[in-house]
């Protein structure tokens, strides 16, 4: 007996301390950050893959606590005529096997986008086990070469982690949505919304003007540019901001940073972002303020003869952050004055972005879900065709804005301007 409990403990061992049989060495492998596509020229797709792999440095005399494995960088584009055809090119002029379960970004092209053959790409995609659905996606203006070739660590780090950081700052600003795979292939298919991604491009160094005439205090909405067209100098070589709206897998139109904050406000996804009104006041001098959602938007939307008409209210709430004019809004008066001029700034560019959608016929908005409700089925919700029907809706917007915090003045002194 003890000799049978024996063997079968020794099985077991044997079994659990037997490794994997396909397993690979972490330098038998190149790990993919960063995937570009766009269409080709000697073929029909162009893609371009940055990656690192792990690798011992060539100075093997360094001492002390010091690694001498460092992390290597390289981007290779080929022209291929499908994507897993691409990568098999790759690999079979590579040491090292391209490894995609840590990639980060995929980057689409413009043209592709609005040539309507994202989702010729997207499915194969979704297939292979090594993409994971959590991956990133964006379209950029010009070349997905030159963006992933221009994406390198702006203050130490890998690339990968660059662009992720990047993309988290969409959360603390408003100026881009930050959109994953899975998210956007669904709304390729979804019959109650259109897809929407985030817009990037190299940034344009002609954008900052060196010489010209002065600021003449004429106003405008912050983040009023397309991605690369902010009058910069310095920083990042790419930037993100606004969004790509489409139907279906077809981009049919972009909004820029200011327009993107109203959608998001809309999607209830806006964390917080700093706002620049002009001062009702004195309209010279402008007022700006940290915003944030209060509670979830609340959407209603009802058929009547046939056509949507949707009820959208938003209630936000924000800290005063500097009053340039130096006229005192501490007060309950006061207050109320800022917080009408709010709702009347939310309130245009609110309306004046659902128009926009319409006009291009996309929802990005997500209002089908509400209105999905009205229906019993989903052959009847099919054949009402929701996407088609949004451009004839009828809107109706109710903004609704609080004052928290006016700073750390408890008055503001005649003669003293904040900056």
């Amino acid at each position: 007996m003890k000799k049978i409990i024996l063997i079968i403990l020794v099985t077991m061992l044997m079994l659990i301390m037997t490794s994997c049989y396909d397993a690979r060495e972490i330098t038998s492998v190149s790990f993919v950050q960063m995937i570009g596509v766009e269409q080709g020229i000697s073929d029909k797709w162009r893609i371009t893959v940055k990656i690192a792999s792990m690798q011992n440095g060539d100075d093997s005399s360094s001492k002390g606590s010091e690694s001498s494995q460092q992390t290597q960088t390289k981007t290779i584009t080929i022209d291929a005529p499908s994507f897993h055809g691409g990568i098999n090119l790759i690999n079979a002029n590579m040491p090292q096997k391209l490894d995609f379960t840590h990639a980060k970004l995929m980057v689409i092209s413009e043209d592709l986008a609005q040539n309507g053959l994202i989702g010729e790409y997207i499915t194969p995609l979704i297939r292979f086990r090594e993409i994971r659905r959590t991956l990133n996606v964006i379209v950029v203006e010009g070349s997905a070469q030159e963006f992933v070739e221009k994406t390198e660590a702006f203050t130490g780090g890998s690339p990968s982690r660059a662009v992720i950081s990047l993309l988290k700052q969409g959360e603390n600003t408003g100026f881009y949505p930050r959109i994953s795979l899975n998210d956007f292939y669904n709304g390729i298919k979804s019959t109650y919304r259109q897809p929407v991604l985030p817009l990037g491009n190299v940034h344009k160094e002609e954008s900052f003007k060196e010489d010209g005439r002065a600021f003449t205090m004429e106003f405008s909405n912050t983040g009023e540019f397309f991605a690369g067209d902010t009058p910069r100098k310095g920083g990042n070589s790419i930037e993100l901001l606004g969004s790509a709206l489409f139907v279906d897998d077809k981009m049919v139109g972009k909004l820029n940073g200011h327009e993107t904050r109203m959608m998001m406000l809309i999607r209830g996804e806006f964390n917080k972002g700093i706002f620049t009104i002009q001062d009702p006041k004195s309209p010279e001098w402008i007022i700006p303020i940290d915003t944030r959602l209060s509670r979830k938007p609340g959407i209603k939307v009802s058929i009547e003869n046939g056509l949507p008409i949707i009820r959208l209210e938003i209630k936000t709430e924000g800290d005063i952050l500097a009053i340039q004019s130096g006229i005192d809004y501490g007060n309950e008066k006061m207050i109320i004055i800022v917080e009408q001029e709010m709702v009347k700034y939310l309130g245009e560019g609110i309306n004046r972005v659902i128009r926009k959608c319409q006009s291009l016929n996309t929802d990005p908005f997500n209002f089908g879900r509400s209105a999905v409700r009205h229906f019993s089925t989903i052959h009847e919700w099919e054949n009402y065709n929701w996407n088609e029907k949004f451009k004839e809706a009828k809107v109706e917007v109710k903004i609704d804005f609080k004052v928290r915090r006016t700073g750390g003045l408890l008055r503001t002194s005649d003669n003293m301007r904040d900056d």
